[in-house]
C-alpha cells in the first residue's frame, strides 16, 4: 500500500470517522503511524503559512509555551511525554465505548445503556472531542481579544486537525498507536525548534557601517548570562556582546523599562561591531530588531 493511499484511508475516516480497526500487520501499522505524521506535519506547515499572512493581526498573541527555556532532555519530558500522556487519556482513550469508563459507570447507575447511541452518534462525538481538544490550546495565548477569537479556528488548526488523526489512529489502530502519534508530533516540533534555532547564527546587518549577528538559544544552556558594550562620545554604540542574554533585558536596558514588549521572551546571543567611529545609533539597532524580531509598544489604550 503506497503513502497515497494511506492518506486516502485517513481522509475517508476524516469525512466519516468510524470505530472498525483495520485488519494490519505490525509493520503496516507502523508504516500508518508514520504517514499520519508526515499527513499531520503537512497540515500544520499549511496552517503555519496562513497564520504568516496574518501575522499582522496576531503578532501581540503571546503564547505562553515560548515563555520559559528548559533544557533540551527536561523539554521533552514536559512536551514530548507528559501531555501526550495526559490529553490522549482524556481525548482518544474514551472514544471507544467499552473503553469509556466514565459513560458505562453511568449508564449502569441509571440502568441504561448508552453503547447505541455512542456508535450511532460517533462521527460527532470523534470531531466534538478533536475540537476541545484543539480548543483547549487557546489557554496557551494571553493578550487576547475579539480577533483572537474569531482566529481561534485558524490558531488552532494544527491541534484541531492533529485531534482527528489520533483519532484515527486511536479507533482504527488502539490506543497506543494514538499515544505514539502524538508522542512523534511533539518531537517533531522540538527538533524542528532545536534544528531551525538552537545555536543558529543569523546574520541581521552586515554593511559598510556596521555588522549585526545573533544565535538563537531554543533551550536552557550551562552558559553565563552577561552584556557588554562600548559607546561612542555622542551615545552610538561602538561594540555591543550579549551572551545567553534574554532579548527583553536587552530592550530594557538601552530604552525606556517597559516601553517595548519583546512577545515571546527571545534568548540569544547577539554581537555588533561598529564599522565607523561614529557607532551605530541605539534607535538604528531597534529598527534592526524590530525587522527580526516581534516587538509590541504598549498604546494607552492596554
Amino acid at each position: 500500500m503506497s503513502f497515497a493511499s494511506r492518506v486516502g484511508i485517513i481522509n475517508e475516516f476524516i469525512k466519516r470517522p468510524d470505530d472498525r480497526v483495520l485488519p494490519l500487520s505490525f509493520w503496516q501499522k507502523i508504516k500508518f503511524l508514520f504517514s499520519s505524521i508526515v499527513y499531520d506535519m503537512a497540515i500544520a506547515i499549511g496552517f503555519v503559512v496562513l497564520l504568516t499572512f496574518l501575522e499582522p493581526l496576531t503578532a501581540e498573541y503571546e503564547n505562553l509555551l515560548n515563555k520559559d527555556l528548559y533544557p533540551f532532555w527536561q523539554a521533552i519530558l514536559y512536551m514530548t511525554i507528559l501531555p501526550p500522556l495526559i490529553e490522549e487519556t482524556i481525548f482518544r482513550f474514551p472514544l471507544k465505548y467499552k473503553r469509556n469508563y466514565l459513560l458505562r459507570g453511568l449508564a449502569y447507575l441509571f440502568k441504561t445503556d448508552f453503547s447505541v447511541f455512542w456508535r450511532k452518534h460517533l462521527r460527532v462525538i470523534v470531531y466534538l472531542f478533536s475540537s476541545v481538544f484543539g480548543l483547549v490550546h487557546l489557554s496557551n495565548y494571553e493578550n487576547v481579544d475579539w480577533i483572537f477569537f474569531v482566529l481561534a479556528p485558524i490558531i488552532t488548526g494544527p491541534q484541531l486537525a492533529a485531534g482527528v488523526i489520533f483519532s484515527f489512529l486511536r479507533l482504527k489502530l488502539g490506543f497506543v498507536w494514538a499515544l505514539l502519534g502524538h508522542f512523534l508530533h511533539n518531537f517533531s516540533l522540538i527538533m524542528l525548534s532545536f534544528l531551525a534555532f538552537h545555536n543558529v547564527e543569523r546574520p541581521l546587518v552586515d554593511n559598510e557601517q556596521v555588522s549585526i549577528e545573533t544565535t538563537g538559544i531554543a533551550f536552557e544552556v550551562e552558559r553565563s548570562t552577561r552584556m557588554v558594550y562600548d559607546s561612542a562620545p555622542n551615545g552610538n554604540l561602538l561594540c555591543l556582546e550579549a551572551q545567553n542574554y534574554e532579548l527583553q533585558n536587552l530592550i530594557d536596558h538601552f530604552y525606556t523599562k517597559d516601553s517595548i514588549q519583546v512577545r515571546d521572551n527571545d534568548r540569544l546571543d547577539l554581537k555588533l561591531y561598529s564599522k565607523t567611529d561614529e557607532g551605530y545609533s541605539r534607535e538604528d539597532l531597534l529598527e534592526v530588531l524590530e525587522g527580526h524580531y516581534t516587538l509590541i509598544k504598549p498604546t494607552s489604550d492596554n
